[in-house]
């Protein structure tokens, strides 16, 4: 499931069998793929954001549970005025729809544990091509719904290419919270089950701190 808030939306926020794999891990462009039946995961992933003490531990478990997918987050973010937890839940369903191409839609809510204590909640549609045996492409439109700030579109686009078996990349350009942000990044299949994620982030605004991810995946029966 990829359907996350990046360290700088989050903060905003708070503030205020193919060689192709599902994008997931904490890549913000969701993909149009579900866990197997009986399947589970873990993602973990720090973010840290450059010339900034703003940093963030994610940990996500999900499961299959009949036509669609559960999950659970819990986040805790670090900056100059302290730390905040951020707990969520997401569900998502997807399916295939022919000739390469799939959909689904996915949901999740958050809040915090301060006041307010209700963050908001986003609505968002993936849409995946797989291009070739090598390449897929991932589309996003949805909307943020945040408490007591205006509501703002979600969308985006990524590539995501597989030229080895135990390598993947990504290059995704999404927009959350009324920002937009760019990502580029690399996945390293350490085993069959077990995905290791380095990314680097940053808005499109010259102005907008950029940040590095380090993310850990597994997948595995119930």
């Amino acid at each position: 499931m990829a359907h996350r808030l990046a360290l700088g939306t989050l903060a905003a926020l708070i503030a205020n069998a193919s060689p192709v794999q599902a994008a997931g891990g904490h890549h913000a462009v969701d993909d149009a793929a579900m866990l197997d039946p009986g399947q589970c995961q873990i993602e973990t992933w720090f973010d840290h954001e450059t010339g900034n003490a703003r940093t963030l531990l994610h940990a996500d478990p999900a499961c299959r549970i009949g036509g669609v997918e559960l999950g659970l987050s819990v986040d805790r973010v670090r900056d100059g005025a302290g730390t905040t937890t951020v707990g969520g839940a997401q569900l998502k369903w997807a399916r295939e729809i022919g000739n390469g191409w799939s959909t689904g839609v996915a949901l999740a809510v958050a809040g915090q544990d301060h006041p307010p204590h209700e963050l908001g909640s986003s609505l968002v549609v993936p849409v995946t091509w797989k291009a070739s045996e090598t390449a897929l492409i991932h589309l996003n439109a949805g909307r943020d719904f945040r408490q007591h700030q205006p509501d703002s579109s979600h969308a985006g686009a990524a590539l995501e290419w597989a030229p080895l078996s135990a390598w993947s990349f990504v290059a995704e350009r999404f927009r959350e919270s009324g920002a937009n942000f760019w990502r580029t990044g690399a996945r390293w299949a350490l085993t069959p089950s077990t995905n290791v994620d380095l990314s680097r982030a940053r808005g499109l605004n010259d102005s907008a701190p950029a940040w590095w991810t380090l993310g850990l995946t597994r997948v595995f029966d119930r």
